[in-house]
């Protein structure tokens, strides 16, 4: 079976990229691309930045994302096996300093646990969502039953038009640091700020996003945007790189 630097060496040469232009295209360093597809993830960075330029890599390549990241976590967040050695292809922002330092030795958290605790963050947002939305409905059926001139025959809540199409509109926005930058966002509907700080390289925040959103990037070139987990490509802004742009 192939170890994740295998595939994503394999993956790389054949859409014919060198190490060089896929480092400036993912903005992630050439030496960790080597490391990795070298099956090395001993680059001095936290598991979940290493996670992220994973990811990052696999979606460039082409690859599933989430199962290069998960193939990453089955080794706990560690090498796989002795790196290979190196080939003498050459690659763009090199720097050797760090490289012989360890990862991060403070993680005591194993694969299972980042797993339990991700299921528990996603079952408790999926609890607030629903109660929502039921509260949604429930409302709705006391001002038909209050304001209604006769009484209205409940219907079921599974065949109720607006929380369906409440549920639809509704849509995820994720921003994921490239490098460091800021970031802001405002809903445009009533100017409501979601969003507005700093972002570290590596790090990913997720927006409830429902209509418009007017966002304003430090550098365009530092962050990524995804709706939906489908990439969003920023459109050109008047500042070049700084500026606001409308996501509907």
């Amino acid at each position: 079976m192939q170890t994740i630097g295998e595939k994503l060496e394999e993956a790389r040469k054949r859409k014919g990229i060198s190490i060089r232009e896929a480092a400036e295209t993912t903005k992630i360093r050439g030496d960790y691309l080597q490391k990795f597809e070298g099956n090395s993830f001993d680059v001095d960075l936290p598991p979940l930045y290493v996670r992220g330029f994973l990811r990052s890599y696999a979606r460039y390549l082409d690859l599933e994302p989430d199962r290069i990241v998960s193939d990453f976590d089955s080794l706990g967040g560690r090498e796989a096996r002795p790196a290979r050695r190196e080939n003498r292809e050459v690659y763009g922002r090199v720097d050797f300093g760090d490289a012989s330092r360890n990862p991060e030795a403070g993680e005591a958290a194993s694969p299972a646990d980042r797993a339990a605790q991700d299921q528990a963050l996603m079952l408790k947002y999926g609890l607030l969502g629903g109660g929502a939305l039921v509260a949604v409905i429930v409302i709705i059926l006391l001002f038909k039953v209050l304001f209604s001139g006769s009484p209205a025959k409940p219907a079921p809540v599974a065949s109720n038009p607006a929380p369906t199409m409440q549920a639809e509109a509704a849509q995820t926005l994720t921003l994921t640091a490239i490098d460091a930058t800021r970031v802001k966002v405002v809903q445009d509907l009533d100017g409501k700020v979601l969003f507005n700080g700093s972002l570290v390289r590596g790090e990913t925040k997720s927006i409830r996003k429902q209509g418009s959103l007017l966002i304003t990037v430090e550098d365009r070139t530092k962050v990524r945007v995804e709706v939906n987990g489908k990439n969003y490509e920023i459109p050109p802004l008047q500042g070049g790189n700084f500026g606001r742009f409308s996501l509907d």
